[in-house]
């Protein structure tokens, strides 16, 4: 894919192919993975119909080639060796760039005793789900022949083999930075590795850059908590929710004033929008040790 970027990308750059990977980028990489997959599909945030949701889980897994419960796994084994004594480097992302390039990027790690991820009932049980993970590398197939018939091979490898190479990249340059630069206002109690929130990238990552607040709250649909933190998604829940395509919207309920941000927060405190406060547990799945 990476090869097919570079080499197809350079000979056939125009303009309008520019646009339609930066625009195809904003939606799947931004709607699809932050607000459906990560927030939706993994942490429950909020709830809407099914049709949205599996519209935006589509929109997911168009930003590379992982499915619904991939997705899941990895996610939720990365939050289970957060929590080990001795968070393996693979996980923490404590080696070099270059190295830690190479491991993410082209590599799996073998557990000698691999966390047990169950998935909730709603979620185990939805066939379009099941019908994405097994189908997700054709799942970009339509579109390339659209892009074809709409722009020529231009459009194919800058809607497909560009983007694809973009998005990956920077999903995993994301996780490099926020594990090494930015503020830890706040401190997760027994998580080995503490993320960090990296100001630079709230906007261009639609809020996925403050992980450090999102790991103290992960069932949030809002990943900013503090003045002048931007956070896109948040914005489409909040859109979502005013047009009544979203409710029961998960946010933390922040107990300290913005001049003692330093503060640590209790962890899992939400307040729904609505009056009543609610604490939440991890029903989604449960993590345990074979």
């Amino acid at each position: 894919m990476l090869v097919g970027a570079i080499v197809g990308g350079y000979a056939t750059f125009r303009w309008d192919a520019l646009l339609l990977c930066m625009g195809t980028s904003l939606l799947t990489l931004g709607v699809g993975s932050s607000v459906g997959i990560h927030r939706k599909l993994i942490h429950n945030s909020f709830q809407c119909l099914q049709w949205l949701e599996n519209a935006l889980v589509y929109l997911g897994v168009l930003t590379s080639t992982i499915g619904p419960y991939s997705a899941i796994e990895q996610h939720d084994i990365r939050d289970w060796a957060y929590r080990q004594p001795n968070c393996h480097s693979y996980f923490s992302h404590s080696e070099n760039p270059l190295k830690d390039w190479f491991w993410q990027l082209h590599c799996d790690i073998q557990l000698t005793y691999p966390p047990i991820v169950r998935y909730e009932p709603r979620t185990a049980k939805n066939r379009f789900f099941h019908w994405l993970e097994q189908t997700r590398i054709v799942q970009q197939l339509p579109w390339a022949s659209a892009f074809y018939h709409l722009g020529g091979w231009s459009w194919v490898f800058w809607g497909i083999y560009v983007r694809i190479s973009l998005c990956t990249i920077a999903q995993w340059l994301l996780q490099y930075v926020v594990h090494h630069l930015g503020v830890r206002p706040r401190k997760v109690k027994g998580a080995f590795v503490q993320m960090c929130n990296v100001p630079l990238s709230g906007m261009l990552t639609l809020g996925e850059g403050w992980q450090n607040n999102h790991q103290t709250f992960p069932e949030s649909a809002r990943f900013s908590l503090d003045a002048g933190q931007f956070d896109p998604g948040w914005w489409l829940n909040r859109g979502l929710q005013s047009m009544g395509f979203a409710w029961n919207v998960k946010r933390a309920k922040v107990l300290v004033s913005q001049q003692h941000s330093q503060s640590v927060v209790p962890e899992h405190t939400l307040l729904e929008d609505q009056p009543q406060v609610v604490q939440v547990s991890r029903t989604r799945q449960q993590v345990g040790v074979k």
